[in-house]
C-alpha cells in the first residue's frame, strides 16, 4: 500500500490534468469556432438555387435530389480537413496537399507547457537542489503562459485555413479571409479566457497550492499578475460581446443578398423595397443592430466602470498595505459603503489601528526595558519568558562622588543633569547593539549577547566603553555641570535571562554570577584608579589588532567579594598616556 500511495503522489506530480484542461478548452474553442465557418462558408445563392429546382420538379411530379457535387459545391470549405480535392496541372489529375483546420497538432503547445514546467519536474523527481525562485517565477506566470498559447494557436488557426483554402480552391478571396479571421477571434476569446480561470482554478490548487505550502507558503510571490479590470474586460469580451456580434450576424448573413440590393438601390430602384417580408427584415435587422450597439457600447463602458468602482480601490488599497509593511501607519482609507470593498477597508483600518497601537506600546515599553528587549517578548518564540542560560557581556557605568553632587543640585536640576548624563553615555552603547537593561540612580546596566544580535559580543562592550569615555568628555566639555568622572566595569559569561516578579508585575532582567562580578569590577575602577576595567574572561574573547591605539594593561590579582581565588583584571587605556 506504501509502494502505491508513493507511485500515485509521484504520479500526482505530473499535473497531467492540466494538460487535460487545455485540451478541453482548446476543443471547445475549436468546434465553436468551426460551427461559425460551417455557417459563414454556405453558398446561399446556390442553396437557394437547388431548392427552387427541387420545389420545381415536385410541383411536376419528377424526383429530383441534388447531386453529391452540389453539395459540396454548397458546403464547399466545411469538411475540406478529410477532403482531398483534385487539381488538373499539365493535364493530369494530382491530389492537392491536405491542410488540417484546426490549428495543427497540439504537441507542440504540450510540449511547450512541458518545458515550462521543467524545473518544477526536476524539483519534483530530482535529488539535486533546484532554484526555488526560478520555479516559484514559472508557477506563477503559468496562467499568462498558457493565454498567450491560446492566441499564438488562434494566430496559427488564421493561417493554415487560409492555406488549405487556397490549396483546395485557389486564392481566397477577402470575404472568405474575414470569415477565418472572425473565427480564429472567437477561438481566441473563448480558449483564453476559460483557460484563464479554469485551468488558473486548477493551477492555484493542484499546481501552485501544494508547493508553496512547503516553500514560501505567506510571502509574497514574484510573477506577471494579471488586474481585475484585465479579467473582467476579457470575460466581458469572450462572453458578452462576442455572442452578441455574433447574435447579429446570423441574421445579416442569412440576408446577405438583400443587404446587398439596399447597398445598389440608387442604381437598380426601389420597387423591391415594397414587399412586407423584405421591410419586416431589413427593420429587424436594423433594430437588432442598434441593439448590439448600445449593448456594446454599454459593456464598454462597464469595463472603464468596473475599474473605477473596483479596480482603483482594490490598488489603492494594496498601495496603503506596501506603505503599512514599510512602517508608515498613517494611512487609513475611507469606508463609504457596506459591501465587501466596505468591509475589507473597515477591517483595514481596525488592523491599522492595533498595528498603531502594539507599536506604542512596543515604543513605551522600550523606553523602559529597551526596544530590543520588548521586541523579543512581543515575538512569540524569541525569547524565552521563563529563563534562559545566555552567553553575554556585562557592563556597569556609575559616576563617582555622585552622593556629594547630588547634594549641591536641586531636585528638578538633578533629574535635568541625569537625563542629559544619560543621553551623552548611552549613545555609545546603542550604537554597538547594546541593551540597556536598567538605571540604578546615576548607574547603568547595559548588556551585549548573541540574543540581542551582538556576535562578537566582548568587542561589542569594549567599543562601547571607549565610546562612552569620549561621550563623557564630550559632556564635560560643556561646563553646564561640574566635571565629573566615572568608572566602567565589563564581564563576559554565562547568564539567565528571563522575568522576575509575580503575575502581576514583571521585570525581564539577567541574574547570575556573571552580573554581579560586572557590578563589582566597576567597584574596582576607583581602587585601580582607571576609567574602564575589564576581566581577563572578556580580554581573551577580544582581538586586540581591533583597537590599535589601546593598550590592556594587566592589574595585580583582586579577590572580589564571594569569590575564592582572586580575578584579574585588565586597564583599557590610550597606549601613549594612562587616565585616572
Amino acid at each position: 500500500m506504501r509502494t502505491l500511495s508513493a507511485i500515485w503522489a509521484k504520479f500526482t506530480k505530473l499535473h497531467l490534468g492540466l494538460y487535460v484542461l487545455f485540451w478541453l478548452m482548446v476543443g471547445f474553442g475549436s468546434s465553436t469556432a468551426e460551427f461559425f465557418n460551417k455557417y459563414s462558408l454556405i453558398d446561399l445563392p446556390l442553396a437557394k438555387a437547388e431548392l427552387a429546382h427541387v420545389t420545381a420538379a415536385k410541383a411536376k411530379g419528377v424526383p429530383y435530389k441534388p447531386s453529391q457535387d452540389v453539395f459540396k459545391a454548397i458546403f464547399r470549405p466545411v469538411n475540406y480537413e478529410q477532403q482531398e480535392a483534385e487539381r488538373v496541372v499539365n493535364g493530369k489529375a494530382q491530389k492537392s496537399r491536405n491542410f488540417k483546420s484546426k490549428g495543427g497538432n497540439l504537441d507542440f503547445y504540450f510540449l511547450v507547457l512541458v518545458v515550462w514546467l521543467w524545473p518544477l519536474y526536476r524539483h519534483y523527481f530530482s535529488r539535486k537542489p533546484q532554484e526555488m525562485v526560478r520555479i516559484e517565477s514559472r508557477i506563477i506566470n503559468l496562467p499568462i503562459v498558457i493565454f498567450v498559447l491560446g492566441w499564438l494557436m488562434a494566430l496559427q488557426l488564421y493561417f493554415v485555413k487560409v492555406a488549405s483554402y487556397c490549396a483546395h480552391y485557389g486564392p481566397a478571396p477577402v470575404r472568405i479571409k474575414v470569415v477565418f479571421c472572425v473565427s480564429s477571434l472567437l477561438f481566441a476569446a473563448f480558449v483564453s479566457y476559460l483557460n484563464l480561470e479554469l485551468t488558473g482554478l486548477y493551477i492555484r490548487r493542484h499546481v501552485a497550492r501544494p508547493f508553496f505550502l512547503k516553500n514560501n507558503p505567506y510571502g509574497l510571490k514574484n510573477g506577471f499578475a494579471v488586474s481585475l479590470t484585465l479579467r473582467y474586460a476579457l470575460m466581458v469580451f469572450s462572453l458578452a460581446m462576442v455572442p452578441l456580434v455574433l447574435g447579429l450576424y446570423i441574421p445579416v448573413f442569412a440576408n446577405l443578398d438583400l443587404l446587398l440590393k439596399l447597398k445598389d438601390a440608387q442604381n437598380t430602384g426601389w420597387d423591391w423595397l415594397y414587399s412586407y417580408d423584405n421591410v419586416r427584415t431589413l427593420v429587424t435587422i436594423f433594430l437588432l443592430a442598434c441593439l448590439a450597439v448600445m449593448m456594446l457600447v454599454f459593456q464598454a463602458v462597464s469595463i472603464f466602470l468596473y475599474r473605477f468602482n473596483v479596480q482603483a480601490p482594490v490598488s489603492a488599497l494594496v498601495r496603503r498595505m506596501k506603505a503599512v509593511a514599510a512602517g508608515d501607519f498613517s494611512c487609513k482609507t475611507s469606508v463609504l459603503y457596506t459591501d465587501e470593498l466596505g468591509q475589507l477597508k473597515g477591517h483595514f483600518n481596525m488592523m491599522l489601528d492595533g498595528l498603531v497601537e502594539r507599536d506604542h506600546i512596543k515604543d513605551t515599553f522600550g523606553r523602559y526595558v529597551s526596544l530590543e528587549i520588548a521586541e523579543k517578548i512581543m515575538k512569540s518564540g524569541k525569547v524565552n519568558l521563563a529563563g534562559e542560560e545566555i552567553q553575554a557581556t556585562v557592563l556597569f557605568s556609575d559616576i563617582r562622588g555622585f552622593t556629594p553632587l547630588s547634594e549641591t543640585l536641586p531636585p528638578v536640576e538633578l533629574i535635568r543633569f541625569l537625563n542629559e548624563y544619560f543621553t551623552y553615555i548611552t549613545k555609545p552603547i546603542a550604537e554597538n547593539k547594546g541593551v540597556i537593561n536598567k538605571f540604578m540612580g546615576d548607574a547603568v546596566m547595559a548588556i551585549f549577547s548573541p540574543v540581542f544580535g551582538v556576535q562578537n559580543h566582548q568587542a561589542a562592550a569594549l567599543r562601547a566603553a571607549l565610546g562612552m569615555r569620549e561621550a563623557l568628555k564630550a559632556f564635560n566639555a560643556q561646563g553646564k555641570y561640574p566635571e565629573v568622572f566615572f568608572g566602567v566595569g565589563m564581564h563576559s559569561g554565562a547568564l539567565v535571562a528571563g522575568n522576575v516578579g509575580t503575575a502581576e508585575r514583571l521585570e525581564y532582567t539577567v541574574l547570575g554570577d556573571t552580573v554581579n562580578v560586572a557590578s563589582r569590577i566597576e567597584s574596582q575602577t576607583k581602587d585601580a584608579a582607571t576609567q574602564i576595567l575589564a576581566s581577563e574572561a572578556l580580554v581573551q574573547g577580544v582581538d586586540k589588532r581591533m583597537f590599535p591605539g589601546f593598550t590592556f594593561i594587566e592589574c595585580a590579582p583582586v579577590l572580589m567579594k564571594g569569590k575564592s581565588k582572586p580575578m584579574v583584571l585588565y586597564k583599557v587605556e590610550p597606549a601613549e598616556s594612562r587616565e585616572l
